[in-house]
């Protein structure tokens, strides 16, 4: 399951399934460009990988709601690392507080939730696509992170499921459109032991949402996840061992949609 020679761009690669993703590809030989909006941890993500065994790592700062980040991105990996292979969308944002049910979503929280998770992916494949066709041997790989919000209900977050269940089928029309030379599969985590869950944990104050976690972690036969586990599933479908895999979408979640 080598990647060596391949490029791959991880959108919020600074920390939780991100940060691990890209160490997972770079330790299967590809060279990785470490997009995200936070510099500090970014650099020191790429950094660490650069010093490690295995493929060599660049950061770029990429607000992955603005297009002309994204297209800047997609130039920067093709002028550091000389093609575009592997396109992984990772950036998410998740907000109890802004979110809401559908009949009290307000304009502001939905171009927030869907500039960053639905959008973000959609300007990303725009300018990757072409640069796989035109560069290296013409084929290339995309994985959306979406997660189980896309599969079962998220009672009081109607925007962040809607921009997961929209990313599943933004997939699908990839790994159809773009067949053969282009491969599209989504990843559904379950609950991953990630800054993202903890920061939703300390925002929920007194509310329900700790209960929330602790009894979906409790309903998971494998338990909570390592970000680690997300990443290799994630290097598995980016690599030739997938080759006859497009347009899925995968449940990474310990058997919590099993049950």
């Amino acid at each position: 399951m080598q990647l060596d020679d391949q490029t791959a761009i991880v959108t919020g690669g600074a920390s939780g399934i991100g940060a691990a993703t890209c160490r997972v590809l770079a330790e299967r030989g590809a060279d990785v460009v470490v997009a995200d909006l936070s510099v500090e941890e970014g650099e020191t993500v790429a950094d660490s990988i650069t010093a490690a065994d295995g493929g060599d790592a660049s950061f770029v700062e990429t607000d992955v709601s603005d297009e002309a980040a994204v297209a800047a991105m997609v130039e920067h990996a093709e002028t550091t690392f000389g093609s575009v292979d592997v396109l992984v969308n990772n950036a998410a944002v998740a907000s109890r507080e802004a979110d809401s049910r559908i009949t009290e979503f307000d304009e502001e929280a939905y171009e927030f939730l869907t500039g960053v998770n639905l959008k973000g992916p959609m300007y990303a494949a725009k300018h990757a696509i072409p640069a796989m066709l035109d560069t290296g041997d013409g084929t290339g790989v995309v994985v959306n992170n979406a997660s189980i919000a896309a599969l079962i209900a998220e009672p009081g977050m109607d925007i962040y499921t809607a921009t997961k269940g929209a990313l599943v089928s933004l997939t699908r029309s990839i790994a159809v459109e773009y067949a053969p030379e282009i491969r599209a599969n989504t990843v559904c985590p379950g609950i991953v032991e990630t800054p993202m869950l903890e920061a939703a944990m300390e925002s929920a104050g007194d509310g329900d949402v700790p209960d929330t976690m602790a009894s979906m972690i409790e309903e998971t036969p494998l338990g909570i996840a390592d970000p680690e586990a997300i990443g290799r599933a994630i290097a598995f479908l980016a690599s030739d061992d997938a080759a006859f895999v497009t347009g899925a979408t995968i449940p990474v979640d310990g058997g919590y949609t099993a049950r």
